[in-house]
């Protein structure tokens, strides 16, 4: 049998070989010598000698050093969160070494790596409504100048506003303790409605901590509501006794029940609770079925009314009053249908559900802006950051245009204040970047495009306004004296940590 074997070599058996003997060498026949000659206890001394010497070379020879990892993570330094979410803001290069080389991993399995200390949590973009309990606690005498100082108002800011409601005070009636939409100052509007006339100088008052019983004003404030009182109806609506166009009554209900929440939240005082509950609650059944509000209760809603009445809602809860979270369930539906760009702009209304909403104005789409934050929006949300940041771009060229008298002299110049209104709130409530651009555009030119020295001192001038034409000087006065109450007039409901500390007692 011949067995296979490797490369292919062939073995052959040729049967049992008888072995011849070996001559011995030198060395074994001197070693057979000296065994024979020596001592066994000298034989077993030299065998323990080569035994211990062998056993040592085996344990304690030296060892290779084992391998380690080395595990350097670094954030990327170009990019990194700024005070507001959703705004990034570069920084200079890194001044950090390079790291050394990552050392071979171990071969043997080291179980579940360790979440690296470096990862980021995703940016908070939407949650519940936020806590607006304590947003009105800025208007107090004791927080203001703090808030002032900083939201980066100034003693400009706040002067302004002085003069402002001197102007306003000086144009109350003093027989009926109202004010009027055509007089008597200048540049009155075309239409008559008083009642949207006092609630937004009220609101002006108010927003700067007035209250019957408390500031320089109160007896301006409390002349007002006594008379506003006066007209209530059970219904929660006010009737003054003099017509207002059908297309504004909505409008001004939103307004004065604005007023009147933000009165009992402010002073908790009894008497005014039910003044501004009943209003409240006319309010909440007049929503139409697609979530908005209108011309008339119970109509199909624009988002220009709407965003009235998204702030009265909302000053019921600060208030503490009942409010049902349906009407805010519904309001979210009003928005979805007339948002555009996937709510980074928002158009008045839609006609059709396969239409796009019409008309995206930055009025419009602020307003709608500004009722996502409070229905839980963060800054941080791609589209609140969009938009946002759109709106700030657009607008703050624009107001900045209204400080060059060149730009001024322009045809195509136009001021857009009722945009400016919103958009001030958004960026204030978002903080950032965006709060920082439009706030320091906006404390230099109003103040300083507010008139001086003549017979409507205090006042800012509805010439060349998108809307001054149909407000007139109430109008334009009494929302630029609420922006520059911003910095106060409500806390921020998510931007820099450090207004809402200065509002801590």
């Amino acid at each position: 049998m011949e067995p296979s074997a490797p490369f292919g070599v062939t073995i052959v058996d040729r049967g049992p070989r008888r072995r011849r003997p070996r001559r011995r060498s030198p060395f074994r026949r001197w070693l057979d010598r000296a065994a024979t000659r020596t001592r066994p206890f000298a034989i077993s001394l030299v065998l323990n000698v080569v035994v211990i010497a062998v056993l040592a070379l085996v344990f304690v020879a030296p060892r290779r050093p084992g391998r380690f990892r080395l595990d350097l993570s670094f954030a990327s330094p170009a990019v990194t969160d700024a005070v507001t979410p959703g705004v990034p803001v570069a920084l200079p290069p890194d001044r950090t070494p390079d790291p050394a080389p990552v050392a071979e991993p171990p071969t043997e399995s080291v179980g579940e790596p360790a979440a690296s200390s470096h990862a980021e949590d995703p940016p908070d973009t939407e949650g519940p409504p936020p806590p607006v309990g304590q947003l009105l606690s800025g208007r107090d005498d004791a927080n203001r100048a703090a808030l002032v100082a900083a939201a980066g108002g100034s003693d400009e800011t706040e002067a302004a506003v002085a003069r402002a409601l001197e102007w306003l005070a000086r144009h109350q009636s003093k027989q009926s303790g109202l004010w009027s939409l055509k007089g008597p100052y200048l540049d009155p509007g075309p239409q008559e409605n008083q009642l949207a006339a006092t609630a937004m100088a009220l609101l002006a008052f108010q927003g700067a901590g007035t209250t019957p019983d408390a500031g320089r004003h109160r007896a301006v404030v409390e002349r007002a509501w006594r008379a506003l009182v006066k007209k209530q109806l059970d219904d929660g609506r006010f009737d003054l006794g003099t017509p207002i166009p059908p297309q504004h009554e909505m409008y001004a209900h939103a307004q004065i029940t604005i007023a009147a929440c933000e009165l009992y939240g402010m002073t908790h005082d009894p008497r005014h609770r039910e003044v501004a509950q009943r209003a409240l609650s006319f309010a909440i059944d007049a929503q139409g079925p697609n979530g908005g509000w209108r011309y008339a209760p119970g109509q199909e809603g624009d988002m220009s009314v709407t965003g009235w009445y998204v702030m009265a809602l909302t000053s019921g809860r600060m208030a503490g009053l009942d409010v049902p979270a349906g009407s805010f369930e519904g309001l979210a539906r009003f928005l979805d249908g007339v948002a555009v760009n996937g709510g980074a702009r928002y158009g008045y209304r839609r006609l059709r559900k396969d239409e796009a909403p019409k008309d995206d104005t930055e009025a419009i789409s602020a307003e709608g802006l500004l009722a996502r934050l409070y229905l839980g929006w963060r800054p941080a949300h791609p589209q609140m950051a969009t938009g946002l940041q759109s709106l700030v771009a657009t607008n703050g060229a624009m107001l900045t245009a209204w400080n060059d008298p060149e730009m001024r002299r322009r045809a195509d110049f136009m001021k857009d204040v009722y945009a400016w209104y919103y958009i001030t709130q958004v960026a204030h409530h978002c903080g950032g970047e965006p709060w920082q651009h439009w706030n320091r555009a906006m404390r230099t030119v109003l103040p300083a495009q507010q008139v001086q020295g003549r017979s409507e001192a205090g006042s800012w001038d509805p010439a060349s306004d998108r809307w001054g034409y149909l407000g007139g000087r109430l109008f334009m006065t009494s929302l630029c004296a609420s922006m520059l109450e911003v910095y106060y007039r409500h806390l921020p409901l998510y931007g820099d940590a450090a207004v809402k500390m200065a509002a801590r007692p």
